[in-house]
């Protein structure tokens, strides 16, 4: 065993009509026949997180140098620029059945961050990121949610510094919280903008 050696596996992007293969020969179903199954309920709190990532990704441009999400990355997102992002989700309506909307709040607990490259844990827990973002499917009508529409997000962005200096070690941060410590909602189209003006207000404190 001390002289095994892991293959690279990084990912390389699917096409979506790549048949499931059997003996060498393509099966009845594809690529996009599991993606359909394993994700058409976006509204689940454990996809919903994904579903954030992506957009996040797509407001910075961060997709066109890393088509293929990596899993177990230090962060969620890296800008071309090189800002690292943490992307948080929540949502008032969940796919479940509820008696009420859900009371909003994100982790931000401090993390040992996973390399990918030595496949190692750091030493310390830290917050790896330069900018936390955190996005709240804040749409409140059951019949017309639809986390596709990009208008019924709203993005607070805040610089990792002010997170240490004012949470600590905290786990979670209420929505009210992040909007004592001056995080204004933005919608998609003013993402990028507000992403940059943090990691700069984040650099400068």
């Amino acid at each position: 065993m001390d002289d095994f050696q892991s293959a690279d596996r990084s990912p390389e992007p699917l096409r979506p009509e790549s048949p499931f293969m059997f003996d060498g020969q393509p099966s009845s179903f594809s690529v996009l026949d599991f993606w359909v199954w394993v994700g058409s309920d976006i509204l689940n709190n454990a996809f919903r997180g994904k579903v954030a990532e992506y957009i996040v990704g797509q407001a910075v441009g961060a997709w066109a140098e890393a088509p293929v999400r990596v899993e177990w990355d230090t962060v969620d997102i890296r800008t071309p620029d090189g800002i690292a992002i943490e992307v948080k989700s929540a949502a008032y309506i969940q796919s479940w059945r509820q008696s009420g909307p859900s009371a909003i709040s994100f982790g931000v607990a401090k993390t040992k961050s996973w390399n990918s490259d030595t496949g190692e844990y750091g030493e310390t827990r830290d917050r790896s990121a330069d900018v936390y973002v955190f996005c709240l499917l804040s749409h409140r009508e059951d019949s017309t949610i639809d986390p596709l529409e990009l208008t019924q997000w709203e993005f607070y962005v805040v610089p990792t510094r002010t997170l240490d200096e004012v949470l600590g070690d905290q786990k979670t941060v209420r929505l009210s919280r992040l909007q004592d410590l001056g995080a204004a909602p933005v919608g998609f189209r003013r993402l990028r903008t507000a992403i940059l003006e943090a990691y700069g207000e984040g650099e400068t404190n």
